[in-house]
């Protein structure tokens, strides 16, 4: 007899609908359906974040305890009555189940707490399983992994004749193309590439591509390029030869588009489609030149000649569009394949490392694992695993990787196979992490796409316990907008189905949406800051205390800028981006000091060491001569002559600074340049910690310690306690999950697109690239022009799509985060920025108006 899987239960969680309440609930029902007091050991509760995890217990173990008392507090009343009513059990069954419940937890917290875990920890344990205890240790510091294998690497390569040849090559590409080329950088680059999730699959596809192997490729491909560049330059001058040779000048042709097709094919301007639309309508039309501008005697020799020039125009076409595509990858391939050449030797340094340091780097956890049940049909310890667990809950579905997703599902289809359970929670529209693993799709692809092995049913969780009623009918309308510019339908039924209920006891609120008009542009920033002070200020008469509001930013410039302006004007912050240790003025004077100590002859560091100490203000009382004259005096005296000139206390030599210890240099310099004071003193005692902890790490060598600085520094920050009165300024990724009063957004006008250019794997035909079937490329604009090859052209738009998708999600995540108010600030941007569909929402409610520069949604509340 056959058993019927049971369902898996997906629920689609909005923003602000309780997500965490409603996992909580349904994990207490599954333990207390059970007659088996230790039925949480059989129950797994997976998350994305410790925090998330350690809110999850937290809140279960209270539950209980609270179910256990006979006189249940009225905070829980409701999800006592809830389960009673659902599991059909009067109130003192409940209670006795409690009880002998958390005493089962009591004594074995270990499988409780462990069972509810994140999903790395998970894996990590399932990993343990494979080794014994001396055999492996966990390295969380991947960068400084990759930095010792780049620096093995960069030793090996320097003294190999072969290799140096190559990077002298590759070194003087670069510098023809007016870019400096950092080897060490480069290699970094390459080795991060090869350990993020993301890459795994055309990593193991190429990574036994030999040195040999990538050379033979490179000569190939400049060959191949070369000879296409030749065929169109001749085309161009086969083109201008036949006009002097039937006396056609070339501004006789209408628009000169196409004398200008032929002459981008001289010059070699080949990467924009030079048959451009206008042209290709006057060639279909037969139309060559103008019959109001057009010599006569022109115009018959046009016309006389007129099937010449078409076949030339029609043979040059067919050329261009046989061979363009390729011809694309093969010069954006091109630009990577140097680095990519050292992919063998870095894969070889990897795991030379691994073995003998006996580690492996956390951010391997999920490819190990999924390369283990490839190579088994069903690994044993999955066996085990499958038969310890019976239920499944996953929270933040929409952040799971690929791999992630494809190393948990087997536990999940055996579980409801065996008459198990399995609740998937999550929201597309908060899925904003794609860049470091994360991948919607593989939610998307579970509720609009059927499954051969379970039933699926599927539920949206409606309500918005979060938000007023003003910012939840906001959202609601702008995101059913916005949808409606989604080229993809999926992307588009997501939002266009997204529409939220209200809780009744939360009437109200308010939204304020502020347009910067153009005449502000130049002072954009100092704008935005000025209107950002004043509505604090606002707020503040409204009783709002500075801990109710958080000012969201789109990235950390945005928020050190606003920050240093806020602190300033003596209103207290709290974000780690303002109190990152690099931004401060005396810890750059101490790693500058540092960099010319490691590099005596770099006169750059000196420049820049000496404009910070004039910043300081520390030469004003010292000498009476210019900026510039004093640098040129100084700048290229030896060593010790610069230091006698810039440290005024003549204590601290040369010869002193080398008996020394990286921390007690950092002390000296403090010392002679007067660093010190009470408002930096804990950013300075910071820094000395992180140079102790440093020296443990990577020894006393000064250029050890600067590499494990720029490693570190974007990390290491002032801890303050959430509970200190301060305004809250954070990225819209670090607010995820997170919840304010009142929520302003700056800047509110970031493009949708992205201007940072991306690089992405792309299959290819092996034929064309010796062996070869996926490359690595720079995602350039002008792939959208590539009519000719539809699954390039596809592949751009599918790009172009998630990146939109991406962005969109992001202002659904900051929008969603308040309580009761919502300010947003923005200055009207081009149709590619997220202000634009702000914009576009307003004319679809008949508000826009292009002299208002404030709309409004709600009533604002009194100031008292």
């Amino acid at each position: 007899m056959l058993v019927t899987p049971s369902t898996l239960k997906i629920y689609n969680a909005s923003a602000g609908s309780g997500k965490t309440t409603f996992l909580v609930i349904n994990y207490l029902y599954v333990l207390l359906k059970s007659s088996y007091p230790d039925e949480f050991k059989r129950i797994l509760a997976l998350t994305f974040t410790r925090k998330a995890s350690e809110e999850m217990k937290n809140r279960i173990l209270q539950c209980i305890k609270e179910f256990s008392n006979k006189k249940v507090k009225k905070e829980y009343r409701f999800l006592f009555d809830y389960i009673t009513k659902n599991l059909s059990l009067t109130k003192d069954q409940l209670y006795q189940r409690s009880k002998k419940i958390l005493f089962a937890i009591l004594h074995d917290f270990y499988f409780f707490s462990r069972n509810i875990s994140t999903i790395d920890k998970f894996t990590y344990h399932i990993i343990r399983s494979f080794f014994s205890e001396r055999e492996i240790n966990l390295e969380m510091d991947t960068d400084r992994f990759l930095l010792k294998i780049v620096e093995n690497i960069l030793y090996r390569l320097k003294n190999s004749e072969k290799w140096s040849n190559i990077l002298i090559q590759s070194s003087l590409e670069k510098l023809k193309k007016g870019k400096n080329w950092d080897l060490k950088k480069e290699l970094l680059k390459i080795a991060h590439i090869m350990v993020e999730e993301n890459n795994f699959f055309y990593i193991e596809k190429i990574k036994n591509y030999s040195l040999e192997d990538f050379m033979r490729l490179k000569n190939i491909l400049i060959k191949r390029t070369k000879i296409f560049e030749k065929k169109c330059k001749k085309k161009g001058e086969n083109f201008f030869q036949l006009l002097e040779k039937i006396s056609i000048q070339k501004h006789s042709f209408i628009h000169l588009d196409l004398p200008r097709c032929f002459q981008k094919l001289i010059n070699g301007n080949i990467f924009s489609n030079p048959f451009n639309e206008r042209l290709e309508k006057y060639i279909q039309k037969g139309i060559f030149y103008s019959n109001f501008f057009s010599d006569k005697n022109q115009k018959i020799l046009i016309e006389k000649n007129k099937e010449k020039i078409l076949f030339l125009y029609k043979k040059t076409k067919s050329i261009y569009k046989k061979n363009i595509s390729n011809y694309l990858l093969d010069k954006l391939f091109l630009k990577n394949i140097n680095i990519l050449s050292v992919i063998h030797e870095i894969e070889k340094e990897f795991h030379y490392i691994k073995k003998e340091k006996k580690i492996i780097l956390n951010t391997e956890l999920n490819k190990i694992l999924y390369e283990r049940i490839v190579q088994e049909t069903y690994p044993k310890i999955y066996e085990k695993i499958g038969m310890q667990y019976k239920h499944y809950f996953i929270d933040e579905f929409q952040d799971i990787s690929f791999l992630q997703w494809q190393n948990i599902r087997m536990l999940i289809e055996n579980a409801l196979s065996e008459n198990g359970s399995a609740m998937i929670v999550g929201d597309p529209k908060q899925s904003i992490y794609r860049w470091r693993g994360g991948d919607a799709k593989q939610f998307i692809k579970l509720i609009y796409f059927k499954s051969k092995n379970y039933k699926k049913q599927i539920q949206t969780i409606e309500k918005n316990f979060r938000s007023y009623e003003e910012i939840v009918k906001f959202n609601n309308l702008l995101y059913q907008s916005i949808s409606k510019t989604f080229n993809s339908t999926i992307y588009q039924d997501i939002y266009k189905n997204y529409k939220q209920k209200i809780d009744k006891k939360k009437y109200g609120g308010y939204v304020e949406i502020n347009f910067i008009h153009d005449y502000f542009n130049q002072n954009y920033k100092e704008h935005i800051y000025s209107s950002i002070k004043n509505k604090i200020e606002k707020l503040l008469k409204q009783k709002y205390a500075l801990s109710d509001i958080a000012i969201l930013v789109r990235n950390n410039e945005e928020g050190h800028f606003l920050s240093e302006k806020l602190v300033e004007d003596g209103i207290h912050v709290n974000t780690s981006i303002s109190l990152l240790i690099k931004n401060h003025l005396e810890i750059q004077i101490i790693i500058n000091f540092l960099n010319i100590i490691a590099y005596p002859h770099c006169y750059q560091k000196r420049v820049i060491l000496i404009f910070l100490l004039l910043k300081k203000r520390f030469f004003r009382t010292q000498t009476k001569i210019n900026d510039h004259d004093f640098i040129i005096k100084i700048l290229f005296l030896p060593l010790d002559l610069f230091l006698k000139k810039i440290i005024l206390k003549n204590s601290l030599t040369l010869n002193k600074l080398y008996n020394k210890s990286i921390y007690n240099i950092s002390e000296d310099v403090i010392e002679v340049f007067g660093l010190l004071n009470k408002q930096n003193s804990t950013y300075i005692y910071s820094f000395l910690d992180f140079v102790y902890r440093s020296m443990k790490r990577v020894g006393n060598s000064i250029i050890d310690f600067l590499d494990d600085w720029e490693l570190k520094k974007e990390k290491e920050s002032i801890v303050i306690s959430d509970h200190i009165n301060a305004i809250r300024i954070m990225t819209i990724h670090k607010s995820k999950g997170l919840q304010f009063p009142v929520v302003l957004i700056p800047f509110t006008d970031w493009n949708i697109y992205s201007k940072n250019k991306e690089e992405t794997w792309i299959d290819v035909n092996p034929h064309l690239y010796n062996g070869l079937n996926t490359i690595y490329l720079e995602i350039e604009t002008y792939l959208k022009h590539m009519k000719y090859d539809n699954n390039i052209r596809n592949f751009y738009e599918y790009h172009l799509s998630d990146i939109k998708f991406d962005n969109i999600n992001l202002l659904y995540v900051a929008t969603t985060r308040s309580i009761e108010q919502l300010i947003l600030f923005s200055k009207l941007g081009n149709d590619q920025s997220v202000s634009f569909y702000i914009k576009n929402f307003l004319c679809e409610k008949k508000m826009w108006n292009k002299k208002k520069c404030k709309y409004l949604f709600g009533i604002e509340k009194k100031s008292s």
